[in-house]
């Protein structure tokens, strides 16, 4: 059997990893290394994602504490890896795990929109998007309409939502973040 080490490098050579992400990697304890060479080899991580992970982990551990091994194990990480879903799938769902973890006020806003954009009640045909990481204050508040009919009852809905404050909140939470 390989010693941890070649393995690491095998994977590295396998996935023409980069000098400095392989050094970062082999920085870690032996505990931290083997836990991202479990999760390296089950979601094949190329260069980019592995890098994103390894950023993530750190930043993770140094504003948290603990170790890279136990943010990987912590609950929200281990059932993303636990789930019966395709490789693409998964890493989707482990990389979204750490993202919320590493950024948990940005995390906490998605959701706070989310339910306030639900609450609203504007049907399907109304969508409310946000720029990408919130950054900007502008909201895009697009209608899909077959006739007229539909565009006057989204239009009547966006209206009653202005009207009694409830599409305020909206604004209210990107304001706060």
């Amino acid at each position: 059997m390989p010693s941890l080490a070649e393995q690491i490098l095998t994977y590295a050579q396998h996935k023409h990893l980069s000098a400095q992400t392989l050094a970062r990697w082999q920085g870690w304890t032996a505990e931290d290394q083997a836990e991202l060479l479990t999760l390296a080899e089950e979601l094949q991580l190329s260069e980019n994602h592995l890098r994103d992970f390894v950023d993530w982990l750190e930043e993770i551990v140094l504003r948290d504490g603990g170790t890279l091994g136990g943010v990987l194990s912590r609950p929200e990480v281990h059932r993303s890896l636990n789930t019966k879903l395709s490789r693409n799938d998964k890493l989707k769902a482990v990389k979204d795990a750490l993202r919320r973890l590493r950024y948990p006020q940005l995390s906490q806003l998605e959701d706070d929109l989310r339910a306030a954009i639900k609450a609203l009640d504007l049907g399907g045909r109304v969508r409310v998007s946000f720029p990408p990481a919130f950054e900007g204050d502008e909201v895009t508040v697009a209608i899909t309409a077959h006739n007229v009919k539909e565009l006057d009852d989204s239009v009547t809905r966006l209206r009653l939502r202005l009207a009694d404050g409830t599409l305020q909140r909206m604004f209210d939470l990107l304001d706060q973040g």
